[in-house]
């Protein structure tokens, strides 16, 4: 039999046909993506508070609406709370649906990454009084982690302070995603204008910047608002606790062993080794 001959009349053009269908095919994906990748960003703008409602915020340029996010796997089985950070569709496979409890959450950019060293945090919440129709208060929620362990317990409306306006429409995707309720309040928590609700709580909770006194005199936008405090935060904090919990109301709170000092309260609980603590104590009111 004789074998087909092409011409290169032929030949020519089906080559560049192929070329052209799979650039095309790469050309839709990519659009698809970036689509993706704008309709989160423009979710971004829309949901984020006003600048001016905080003062002007040097470090939430334009750009960091296009960086892309990161994804994290968070679950609470009979071990408590886990935190992982997701490589790759093939990864999340692996851990979905290992648990009763479980979300997928996006991390915006600037935004705190939940992670294992919180395991201590998060399981206290878990063993906490918290009871069902608690009123709780997140201060500094960053993604919503912690805030969607509180609304495990109290399956009510989580209050929150945060400072990072990124963190707050993260924090609001989470509680969309969980299905839970939140009333977000943007500010500093050492000089912010609360709303009048924002008061008797039974329960505040605060993964806090870790005290370090050598952190003074460095900027908070330059540290992402989470790595460190040079001691005003937690004096402030304090300092206005008793404004917030109701008489008999309770703080559960994570900083480093050096703040040790600044906790002076008798029926003060601690507990945790190496560097972290967590301390439990009451309203002295």
């Amino acid at each position: 039999m004789e074998r087909l001959k092409m011409s290169k009349d032929v030949l020519r053009p089906l080559i560049v046909g192929i070329l052209a269908g799979t650039l095309g095919i790469i050309a839709g994906a990519l659009g698809i993506i970036y689509l993706d990748h704008l309709a989160l960003s423009q979710y971004l703008k829309q949901s984020l508070p006003a600048q001016n409602d905080v003062g002007q915020i040097d470090w939430l340029r334009e750009d960091f609406y296009d960086m892309p996010c990161q994804w994290c796997y968070l679950k609470v089985d009979e071990n408590g709370w886990s935190a992982v950070y997701i490589k790759n569709l093939l990864h999340l496979k692996e851990l979905i649906n290992t648990a009763e409890r479980e979300i997928v959450i996006p991390v915006f950019p600037t935004v705190y990454v939940p992670r294992n060293d919180d395991e201590l945090y998060c399981n206290t919440i878990l063993e906490s009084n918290i009871k069902i129709g608690d009123k709780v208060l997140v201060v500094g929620a960053g993604s919503g982690s912690d805030a969607w362990v509180a609304s495990m317990k109290s399956q009510s409306l989580v209050y929150v302070i945060e400072i990072n306006p990124m963190a707050i429409a993260n924090m609001k995707t989470t509680a969309r995603l969980a299905n839970f309720q939140v009333k977000p309040i943007l500010g500093d928590i050492r000089d912010v204008n609360l709303p009048d609700d924002f008061t008797d709580f039974d329960f505040v909770l605060w993964n806090m910047p870790f005290l370090h006194p050598h952190e003074k005199g460095k900027k908070l936008a330059e540290r992402n608002f989470h790595d460190g405090d040079e001691g005003s935060i937690l004096t402030a904090f304090l300092k206005r606790l008793p404004s917030l919990l109701k008489k008999d109301g309770q703080a559960i709170v994570l900083n480093t062993v050096e703040s040790l000092d600044y906790f002076d309260y008798p029926d003060l609980t601690t507990k945790g080794d190496g560097d972290v603590m967590i301390y439990i104590f009451s309203n002295p009111d």
